[in-house]
C-alpha cells in the first residue's frame, strides 16, 4: 500500500515538473527591452520623415539611448511583438523575405518565442525553421536564418516593470525625471 502511494505520488510529481517546465519555457506577455546575447538593443530606425510611415528594417544598436520598449502579447500560435507607445502608429515586427522589418501599416506577424538557455530566448517564424539572427557581417540588420544554435540567434528579454517617460526606462522613477499632474 505504501509503495503504491509513493510511486503514485512520484508519478504525479514528475508530471507536474514536466508541465511546469513547459510553462516556463515561454515568455510572459509584457513590456520588454529586447537585447542580443552580447547586449545590443533591438530597435527601430532610422525612419524617413514621411506619412504614412514606411516599413523599415529592424536594427540592432550598441547605444543604450537608441533602444525601444517592446510589448509582447500572446496571440494564437505565438506572440505579437510591437513597439510600445501611446500613439496609434506604433511599429510591429514583420518579416520580409529574409529580414525582420518594422511596420505601422502591415499587420504584425505572429512569432514563436522559446527559451534557449537560462535567460536567453529564440524568436522565430511560426510555420518555418527561421530565427531572428544577427547579421554575421556585424551590420545592424536582423536576418531570418535557419536555426543553428549560434550566439547570434539568442536574445534577452529585460522586463520593464513600470510606466514612465523615455528616460524612466533607463533611470527609474524619481521626483527629478517624472512629470506628474498637480
Amino acid at each position: 500500500m505504501t509503495r503504491s502511494l509513493s510511486s503514485s505520488f512520484l508519478g504525479v510529481l514528475v508530471l507536474a515538473l514536466v508541465v511546469l517546465q513547459g510553462v516556463l519555457a515561454y515568455i510572459e506577455p509584457g513590456r520588454y527591452l529586447i537585447l542580443t546575447e552580447d547586449n545590443r538593443f533591438l530597435s527601430v530606425g532610422p525612419v524617413p520623415h514621411v506619412y504614412p510611415p514606411l516599413d523599415v528594417p529592424a536594427r540592432i544598436f550598441d547605444n543604450r539611448f537608441l533602444n525601444e520598449a517592446w510589448e509582447v502579447r500572446q496571440a494564437e500560435g505565438g506572440y505579437i511583438i510591437r513597439q510600445t507607445g501611446d500613439r496609434q502608429d506604433t511599429y510591429g515586427l514583420i518579416s520580409r523575405n529574409d529580414d525582420v522589418f518594422v511596420s505601422v501599416l502591415s499587420k504584425p506577424r505572429t512569432w514563436v518565442v522559446n527559451r534557449a538557455d537560462r535567460d536567453l530566448y529564440t524568436i522565430g517564424v511560426t510555420d518555418q525553421d527561421l530565427l531572428f539572427t544577427q547579421s554575421p557581417d556585424d551590420s545592424l540588420r536582423v536576418l531570418l536564418a535557419p536555426a543553428s544554435g549560434s550566439r547570434g540567434q539568442r536574445w534577452r528579454f529585460i522586463p520593464i516593470e513600470r510606466d514612465s517617460d523615455a528616460f524612466g526606462r533607463l533611470y527609474g522613477k524619481s521626483r527629478f525625471n517624472v512629470q506628474c499632474a498637480m
